[in-house]
């Protein structure tokens, strides 16, 4: 692995400037600004991350670069995994402003040989992870009338989204377990809670996902390992340009997506939703028809992508 280490630059504090002996002249007096505080999730993440080996999937991609950047920030030892070696470099440039280090990975995690490979390397160079952020993704928006003969689409999705995550956190696994600590963090959407149409390759392969760390954590309670799952709502990344119709809906950027995920390891819980998610699950149970209601008025509203429409032909 390639390994890049950057010292914390220290600011340097320019001197007050000098105030004249003579009184102020009458009327109010001019407002101090007061220093700007430190983040407060920065600070906690810090406390949480910081000296830990955090192990980061789809780093090469908009909200796996942002959060690099933040647990840079903290002082975590990254080690970034994604395919594309010159975004990699990219987001390990990024990220190198902390205390820690910074490694980068080229590995595919449709690829077991490549996992294997990544998983055996980090036991020997660095003794294995404290902490997992499956955070890599592909999505696919198509509706079932436009996928009969795709059927490949939903064996591409659940191979990232979910085989690829559960046999990197298998194989990390054990190291934790001999540690004694421990936190998955599994990224998952909001669509799950909503119910959303034209998802049914990304969202089964995200409810799988979620189901898996759902079952996994209560093995894991009392040896000191933590499993979480992010619910993040639409993000504005290459990801979701293709669908048009989303640039007229709120979306938060890859930062704020990224703050969402660090929200789940500065506090450990084991669900970080929005309250649009909230509301969406709450509508499953206790009102499934409305919500059923719902999903296919956005479905008839949002149509289908150009790109899908352009695959359908």
């Amino acid at each position: 692995m390639d390994t890049m280490r950057t010292p914390c630059d220290q600011e340097r504090q320019r001197p007050a400037p000098e105030r004249p002996a003579a009184a102020a002249p009458p009327g109010p007096r001019p407002r101090r600004r007061r220093p700007a505080r430190a983040d407060r999730l920065t600070a906690r993440l810090a406390a949480r991350a910081g000296g830990r080996r955090v192990v980061v999937t789809g780093a090469s991609g908009a909200i796996g670069r942002q959060l690099a950047v933040l647990l840079g920030q903290a002082g975590a030892d990254l080690v970034l995994l994604g395919r594309d070696r010159r975004a990699l470099a990219e987001t390990a440039r990024h990220a190198a402003i902390g205390t820690g280090t910074v490694r980068v990975q080229v590995a595919d995690l449709t690829v077991p040989a490549d996992i294997a490979r990544f998983a055996d390397r980090l036991a020997e160079e660095c003794g294995g992870a404290d902490i997992l952020v499956n955070n890599a993704g592909r999505s696919i928006r198509r509706g079932a009338d436009r996928a009969v003969e795709r059927p490949h689409d939903y064996r591409r999705t659940m191979a990232v989204n979910y085989f690829g995550a559960v046999d990197l956190t298998l194989r990390l696994l054990p190291g934790m377990r001999e540690r004694g600590h421990g936190h998955i963090v599994n990224v998952a959407t909001i669509g799950l809670q909503l119910g959303m149409g034209r998802f049914t390759a990304y969202n089964p392969s995200k409810a799988a996902l979620e189901a898996f760390g759902q079952s996994l954590a209560p093995e894991l309670r009392r040896e000191g390992i933590r499993v979480s799952t992010v619910h993040l709502p639409l993000v504005r990344t290459p990801m979701s340009a293709p669908t048009t119709a989303f640039a007229r809906l709120p979306a938060l950027d890859p930062r704020q997506a990224a703050r969402m995920v660090c929200t789940a390891l500065v506090t450990g819980s084991p669900r970080v939703s929005t309250r649009l998610g909230t509301l969406g699950e709450l509508l499953g149970v206790a009102a499934p028809r409305a919500r059923l209601a719902l999903a296919a008025l956005e479905y008839r509203c949002l149509p289908e992508s150009p790109s899908a429409r352009r695959g359908a032909r």
